[in-house]
Protein backbone atom coordinates (compact mmCIF):
# COMPACT_ATOMS: atom_id res chain seq x y z
CA UNK A 1 0.00 0.00 0.00
CA UNK A 2 1.43 3.37 -0.79
CA UNK A 3 1.42 6.27 1.39
CA UNK A 4 -1.08 8.15 -0.36
CA UNK A 5 -3.24 5.48 -0.24
CA UNK A 6 -1.97 4.85 3.93
CA UNK A 7 -3.29 8.75 4.01
CA UNK A 8 -6.83 7.84 2.23
CA UNK A 9 -7.97 4.90 4.48
CA UNK A 10 -6.81 7.19 7.58
CA UNK A 11 -8.76 10.21 6.41
CA UNK A 12 -11.82 8.16 5.59
CA UNK A 13 -11.66 5.82 9.12
CA UNK A 14 -11.04 9.16 11.11
CA UNK A 15 -14.25 10.62 8.87
CA UNK A 16 -16.36 7.93 10.06
CA UNK A 17 -15.20 8.38 13.91
CA UNK A 18 -16.24 12.24 13.63
CA UNK A 19 -19.56 10.94 11.77
CA UNK A 20 -20.37 8.80 14.12
CA UNK A 21 -19.70 11.02 17.04
CA UNK A 22 -21.77 13.83 15.53
CA UNK A 23 -24.73 11.13 15.34
CA UNK A 24 -24.13 10.31 19.04
CA UNK A 25 -24.32 14.46 19.80
CA UNK A 26 -26.83 14.89 17.93
CA UNK A 27 -28.74 11.78 19.70
CA UNK A 28 -27.57 13.25 22.89
CA UNK A 29 -29.20 16.64 22.14
CA UNK A 30 -32.47 15.00 20.96
CA UNK A 31 -32.91 13.02 24.33
CA UNK A 32 -32.06 15.78 26.21
CA UNK A 33 -33.45 18.85 24.78
CA UNK A 34 -32.16 22.37 26.11
CA UNK A 35 -34.82 24.41 27.95
CA UNK A 36 -36.96 26.24 25.48
CA UNK A 37 -38.30 29.60 25.99
CA UNK A 38 -41.81 28.64 25.64
CA UNK A 39 -43.89 25.63 27.02
CA UNK A 40 -41.93 22.14 27.37
CA UNK A 41 -42.50 18.28 27.17
CA UNK A 42 -43.65 17.14 30.56
CA UNK A 43 -40.82 16.28 32.53
CA UNK A 44 -40.49 12.78 34.17
CA UNK A 45 -39.75 13.95 37.41
CA UNK A 46 -41.18 17.60 39.52
CA UNK A 47 -38.93 18.82 41.98
CA UNK A 48 -41.08 20.87 44.60
CA UNK A 49 -38.80 23.42 46.74
CA UNK A 50 -39.99 24.18 50.74
CA UNK A 51 -39.07 25.66 53.63
CA UNK A 52 -36.66 25.63 56.63
CA UNK A 53 -36.80 22.32 58.50
CA UNK A 54 -39.31 22.92 61.47
CA UNK A 55 -41.72 25.05 59.76
CA UNK A 56 -44.92 24.53 58.11
CA UNK A 57 -43.56 25.25 53.96
CA UNK A 58 -41.36 21.81 55.23
CA UNK A 59 -43.93 20.04 56.59
CA UNK A 60 -46.13 20.24 53.96
CA UNK A 61 -43.87 20.13 51.40
CA UNK A 62 -43.31 16.65 52.42
CA UNK A 63 -47.30 15.64 52.24
CA UNK A 64 -47.67 17.56 48.63
CA UNK A 65 -44.62 15.70 47.04
CA UNK A 66 -46.33 12.44 48.25
CA UNK A 67 -49.56 13.50 46.87
CA UNK A 68 -47.81 14.40 43.03
CA UNK A 69 -45.63 11.27 42.98
CA UNK A 70 -48.85 9.05 43.81
CA UNK A 71 -51.09 11.66 41.02
CA UNK A 72 -49.09 13.17 38.56
CA UNK A 73 -45.17 12.43 38.62
CA UNK A 74 -42.63 11.04 41.34
CA UNK A 75 -41.82 14.09 43.07
CA UNK A 76 -39.25 15.03 45.45
CA UNK A 77 -39.25 17.58 48.17
CA UNK A 78 -36.46 19.97 49.01
CA UNK A 79 -35.88 22.46 51.48
CA UNK A 80 -35.33 26.12 50.24
CA UNK A 81 -36.89 29.85 51.35
CA UNK A 82 -38.86 31.92 50.29
CA UNK A 83 -36.72 34.38 48.00
CA UNK A 84 -34.15 31.42 47.65
CA UNK A 85 -37.03 29.40 45.42
CA UNK A 86 -37.56 31.86 43.09
CA UNK A 87 -34.34 32.14 42.27
CA UNK A 88 -34.07 28.50 41.99
CA UNK A 89 -37.21 28.06 40.00
CA UNK A 90 -36.62 30.80 37.28
CA UNK A 91 -33.29 28.93 36.75
CA UNK A 92 -34.74 25.77 36.37
CA UNK A 93 -33.13 24.38 39.22
CA UNK A 94 -36.64 23.56 40.47
CA UNK A 95 -40.29 22.90 39.21
CA UNK A 96 -42.83 24.47 41.85
CA UNK A 97 -42.26 25.56 45.30
CA UNK A 98 -43.58 27.84 48.45
CA UNK A 99 -43.15 31.91 48.62
CA UNK A 100 -45.01 34.72 49.54
CA UNK A 101 -46.82 36.62 47.44
CA UNK A 102 -45.51 39.90 48.97
CA UNK A 103 -42.44 38.89 47.12
CA UNK A 104 -44.30 39.30 43.85
CA UNK A 105 -45.96 42.43 45.23
CA UNK A 106 -42.57 43.42 45.91
CA UNK A 107 -41.18 42.97 42.38
CA UNK A 108 -43.58 45.43 41.23
CA UNK A 109 -43.34 48.41 43.73
CA UNK A 110 -40.53 50.03 41.60
CA UNK A 111 -38.01 49.23 44.55
CA UNK A 112 -34.23 49.17 42.80
CA UNK A 113 -33.26 46.55 45.38
CA UNK A 114 -36.54 44.11 44.24
CA UNK A 115 -36.07 44.44 40.93
CA UNK A 116 -33.89 40.89 40.42
CA UNK A 117 -37.38 39.35 42.27
CA UNK A 118 -39.12 40.28 38.41
CA UNK A 119 -38.50 37.03 37.06
CA UNK A 120 -39.15 35.90 33.77
CA UNK A 121 -39.58 32.48 34.31
CA UNK A 122 -41.42 32.39 37.42
CA UNK A 123 -45.57 32.82 37.79
CA UNK A 124 -47.96 32.03 40.86
CA UNK A 125 -49.75 28.89 40.75
CA UNK A 126 -52.28 29.11 43.89
CA UNK A 127 -52.76 31.28 46.73
CA UNK A 128 -52.62 28.93 49.82
CA UNK A 129 -53.29 30.43 53.10
CA UNK A 130 -52.42 33.79 54.85
CA UNK A 131 -49.08 34.14 55.99
CA UNK A 132 -48.37 36.26 59.61
CA UNK A 133 -45.72 38.09 60.85
CA UNK A 134 -45.17 37.47 64.88
CA UNK A 135 -43.11 39.52 66.81
CA UNK A 136 -42.69 36.86 70.07
CA UNK A 137 -40.83 38.57 73.01
CA UNK A 138 -40.33 37.48 76.69
CA UNK A 139 -42.39 38.80 79.05
CA UNK A 140 -40.13 39.81 81.50
CA UNK A 141 -38.31 41.82 78.66
CA UNK A 142 -41.63 43.47 77.61
CA UNK A 143 -42.97 44.37 81.56
CA UNK A 144 -39.47 45.48 82.82
CA UNK A 145 -38.96 47.83 79.39
CA UNK A 146 -42.27 48.48 79.15
CA UNK A 147 -42.27 47.12 75.21
CA UNK A 148 -46.00 47.53 74.13
CA UNK A 149 -45.54 47.46 70.82
CA UNK A 150 -43.35 46.90 67.82
CA UNK A 151 -42.24 50.73 67.98
CA UNK A 152 -41.51 50.94 71.20
CA UNK A 153 -39.24 47.33 70.83
CA UNK A 154 -37.39 49.01 67.56
CA UNK A 155 -36.38 52.15 70.51
CA UNK A 156 -34.59 50.23 73.02
CA UNK A 157 -30.93 50.41 73.11
CA UNK A 158 -30.12 47.31 75.25
CA UNK A 159 -28.58 44.03 74.77
CA UNK A 160 -31.46 42.71 72.81
CA UNK A 161 -31.18 39.17 72.18
CA UNK A 162 -33.02 39.29 69.08
CA UNK A 163 -33.56 36.19 66.24
CA UNK A 164 -35.20 35.61 63.04
CA UNK A 165 -34.52 32.78 60.32
CA UNK A 166 -31.69 32.82 57.71
CA UNK A 167 -31.24 34.99 55.01
CA UNK A 168 -33.28 33.99 51.51
CA UNK A 169 -36.07 32.67 53.60
CA UNK A 170 -39.47 34.56 53.92
CA UNK A 171 -39.01 35.40 57.26
CA UNK A 172 -35.72 37.15 57.24
CA UNK A 173 -37.22 38.73 53.62
CA UNK A 174 -40.38 40.26 55.27
CA UNK A 175 -38.46 42.00 58.21
CA UNK A 176 -36.22 43.03 56.19
CA UNK A 177 -38.78 45.07 54.55
CA UNK A 178 -40.84 46.58 57.74
CA UNK A 179 -38.00 47.68 59.42
CA UNK A 180 -36.77 49.41 56.37
CA UNK A 181 -39.96 50.80 55.11
CA UNK A 182 -41.83 50.81 57.97
CA UNK A 183 -39.51 51.92 60.74
CA UNK A 184 -36.41 53.46 58.70
CA UNK A 185 -33.85 51.15 60.23
CA UNK A 186 -31.91 47.62 59.65
CA UNK A 187 -29.75 45.42 61.18
CA UNK A 188 -26.99 46.90 61.22
CA UNK A 189 -28.72 49.76 63.11
CA UNK A 190 -29.98 47.60 65.20
CA UNK A 191 -26.81 46.24 66.63
CA UNK A 192 -25.56 49.99 66.89
CA UNK A 193 -28.05 49.85 69.74
CA UNK A 194 -26.59 47.47 71.28
CA UNK A 195 -28.75 44.08 69.92
CA UNK A 196 -27.51 40.94 69.60
CA UNK A 197 -28.65 39.30 66.68
CA UNK A 198 -28.68 35.51 65.27
CA UNK A 199 -30.28 33.81 62.15
CA UNK A 200 -31.38 30.31 62.53
CA UNK A 201 -33.79 27.63 62.00
CA UNK A 202 -37.42 27.49 63.34
CA UNK A 203 -36.59 24.31 65.71
CA UNK A 204 -33.03 25.56 67.16
CA UNK A 205 -34.22 29.04 68.03
CA UNK A 206 -37.73 27.96 69.33
CA UNK A 207 -35.31 25.90 72.04
CA UNK A 208 -32.94 29.06 72.89
CA UNK A 209 -36.06 30.95 73.21
CA UNK A 210 -37.29 28.70 76.01
CA UNK A 211 -34.17 28.22 77.39
CA UNK A 212 -34.11 32.19 77.84
CA UNK A 213 -30.92 32.37 75.62
CA UNK A 214 -32.94 34.98 73.14
CA UNK A 215 -35.33 37.79 74.18
CA UNK A 216 -37.61 38.20 70.76
CA UNK A 217 -37.99 36.03 68.00
CA UNK A 218 -39.73 37.48 65.07
CA UNK A 219 -40.69 35.57 62.06
CA UNK A 220 -43.66 34.31 59.72
CA UNK A 221 -46.01 31.63 59.62
CA UNK A 222 -49.97 30.43 59.21
CA UNK A 223 -52.82 31.72 61.50
CA UNK A 224 -52.34 29.04 64.26
CA UNK A 225 -48.80 28.42 64.47
CA UNK A 226 -47.95 24.83 66.61
CA UNK A 227 -44.70 26.71 67.23
CA UNK A 228 -46.02 28.97 69.58
CA UNK A 229 -48.58 26.81 71.28
CA UNK A 230 -45.82 24.75 72.18
CA UNK A 231 -43.46 27.91 73.30
CA UNK A 232 -46.40 28.55 75.51
CA UNK A 233 -46.38 26.04 76.95
CA UNK A 234 -42.80 26.60 78.14
CA UNK A 235 -42.71 30.34 78.79
CA UNK A 236 -44.53 33.38 79.11
CA UNK A 237 -44.22 35.73 75.99
CA UNK A 238 -46.18 38.14 74.17
CA UNK A 239 -47.05 38.77 70.24
CA UNK A 240 -46.50 42.53 69.91
CA UNK A 241 -49.19 44.45 67.47
CA UNK A 242 -47.71 46.65 64.26
CA UNK A 243 -48.71 50.31 64.13
CA UNK A 244 -52.08 50.69 61.62
CA UNK A 245 -49.98 53.74 59.87
CA UNK A 246 -46.94 50.89 59.48
CA UNK A 247 -49.15 48.52 57.70
CA UNK A 248 -51.36 51.35 55.91
CA UNK A 249 -47.89 52.16 54.02
CA UNK A 250 -46.81 48.43 53.72
CA UNK A 251 -50.24 47.35 51.50
CA UNK A 252 -49.69 50.27 49.38
CA UNK A 253 -46.36 49.35 48.98
CA UNK A 254 -46.13 45.76 48.36
CA UNK A 255 -50.12 44.69 48.31
CA UNK A 256 -49.46 43.30 51.75
CA UNK A 257 -52.33 43.10 53.80
CA UNK A 258 -53.71 43.60 57.87
CA UNK A 259 -53.98 41.10 59.63
CA UNK A 260 -55.59 40.77 63.29
CA UNK A 261 -54.78 37.68 65.36
CA UNK A 262 -57.86 37.08 67.38
CA UNK A 263 -57.87 36.41 71.65
CA UNK A 264 -58.37 32.55 71.93
CA UNK A 265 -55.85 31.85 68.81
CA UNK A 266 -53.02 32.22 71.71
CA UNK A 267 -53.00 32.10 75.38
CA UNK A 268 -51.12 35.06 75.65
CA UNK A 269 -53.30 36.80 72.95
CA UNK A 270 -56.16 38.60 75.22
CA UNK A 271 -57.38 41.58 72.72
CA UNK A 272 -57.05 41.56 69.23
CA UNK A 273 -53.37 42.32 67.73
CA UNK A 274 -53.28 43.89 64.18
CA UNK A 275 -49.74 42.43 62.36
CA UNK A 276 -48.46 42.23 59.03
CA UNK A 277 -50.48 39.93 57.06
CA UNK A 278 -49.45 38.51 53.60
CA UNK A 279 -50.10 34.98 51.69
CA UNK A 280 -48.23 31.70 51.52
CA UNK A 281 -48.76 31.32 47.67
CA UNK A 282 -47.10 28.61 45.28
CA UNK A 283 -45.18 29.47 42.23
CA UNK A 284 -44.64 27.07 39.59
CA UNK A 285 -42.16 28.01 36.21
CA UNK A 286 -44.14 29.53 33.36
CA UNK A 287 -42.95 27.54 30.72
CA UNK A 288 -44.50 24.18 32.26
CA UNK A 289 -47.19 22.89 29.70
CA UNK A 290 -50.39 23.88 30.85
CA UNK A 291 -51.90 20.32 31.25
CA UNK A 292 -49.14 19.62 33.89
CA UNK A 293 -49.85 22.73 36.01
CA UNK A 294 -53.98 22.30 35.99
CA UNK A 295 -53.03 18.35 36.92
CA UNK A 296 -50.68 19.86 39.69
CA UNK A 297 -53.44 21.83 40.86
CA UNK A 298 -56.14 19.56 40.38
CA UNK A 299 -54.40 16.48 42.24
CA UNK A 300 -54.02 19.51 45.46
CA UNK A 301 -57.07 19.89 45.29
CA UNK A 302 -58.74 16.61 45.28
CA UNK A 303 -56.34 15.80 48.40
CA UNK A 304 -57.22 18.94 50.41
CA UNK A 305 -57.80 17.16 53.63
CA UNK A 306 -54.65 15.14 53.69
CA UNK A 307 -52.79 18.78 53.36
CA UNK A 308 -54.78 19.96 56.10
CA UNK A 309 -53.90 16.91 58.31
CA UNK A 310 -50.08 17.56 57.75
CA UNK A 311 -50.58 21.79 58.17
CA UNK A 312 -53.79 23.10 59.68
CA UNK A 313 -53.75 26.48 57.45
CA UNK A 314 -54.61 24.37 54.16
CA UNK A 315 -58.34 24.84 54.95
CA UNK A 316 -57.76 27.91 53.46
CA UNK A 317 -57.58 27.24 49.99
CA UNK A 318 -60.52 27.57 48.04
CA UNK A 319 -61.11 28.40 44.01
CA UNK A 320 -62.21 31.70 45.18
CA UNK A 321 -59.22 32.67 46.27
CA UNK A 322 -56.66 30.78 44.78
CA UNK A 323 -55.44 33.38 42.38
CA UNK A 324 -55.68 36.97 43.85
CA UNK A 325 -56.84 39.93 41.97
CA UNK A 326 -53.54 42.24 40.83
CA UNK A 327 -51.26 38.81 40.02
CA UNK A 328 -50.37 37.13 37.04
CA UNK A 329 -50.85 33.06 37.12
CA UNK A 330 -49.97 30.23 35.02
CA UNK A 331 -52.69 29.53 32.54
CA UNK A 332 -53.10 25.66 33.72
CA UNK A 333 -53.31 27.14 37.15
CA UNK A 334 -56.63 29.73 35.99
CA UNK A 335 -57.91 26.87 33.95
CA UNK A 336 -58.10 24.40 36.83
CA UNK A 337 -59.72 27.11 39.56
CA UNK A 338 -61.82 28.50 36.92
CA UNK A 339 -63.36 24.71 36.20
CA UNK A 340 -63.79 24.37 40.02
CA UNK A 341 -65.52 27.72 40.74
Amino acid sequence: MTTMRIFSCAMLFCAAIILASTGACRFALAANPAPETGAMERPTHLRLLSGPNGGQWFTAGERMAAILTRSVAPTTSRQGGGVANIAAINGQLGDLGFTLTCFLGAAQSGEPEYQSIASENVTLMANIYPQVLYFLLRKDIADKYGITDVASLLKQHIPLRFASLKPGTASEFVLSMLLKYGYGTDFAKLREQGWDLEFNNYAETADNFVAGELDCFAYTAGTTVPLILALEQHTEAVILPIERQVLDLLEKKFKTHTYTIMPGTYKSITTPIATLGDSTCLIVRKNLPDSLVFDINKALWENKDSLVDAVGDFRALSPEKAIPPGFDAHPGAKKFWDSVK
